[in-house]
């Protein structure tokens, strides 16, 4: 069982792998963004969770916030 999962995990990998390599540059840089514009959402999401009474402005400026300490 374990082996199989392993093995389907690893064909997945390799899928993905040649999908990404049969993208153009523009494809690539496309989906780059629409991920890093989902992660956004998502951490939006979880801010909003994390501090409900914060308005909208104040998310977006703790997500810039925080965008910047993990690019440090």
């Amino acid at each position: 069982m374990e082996a199989t999962i392993r093995q389907d995990a690893l064909a997945t990998d390799l899928a993905k792998v040649r999908q990404a390599r049969a993208m153009s540059p523009e494809m690539k840089f496309r989906a780059g963004y629409e991920l890093f514009e989902e992660a956004c959402r998502w951490s939006l999401a979880g801010i909003a969770s994390q501090f409900p009474d914060m308005d909208e402005s104040s998310r977006l400026a703790e997500l810039r916030r925080r965008l910047a300490l993990a690019g440090s």
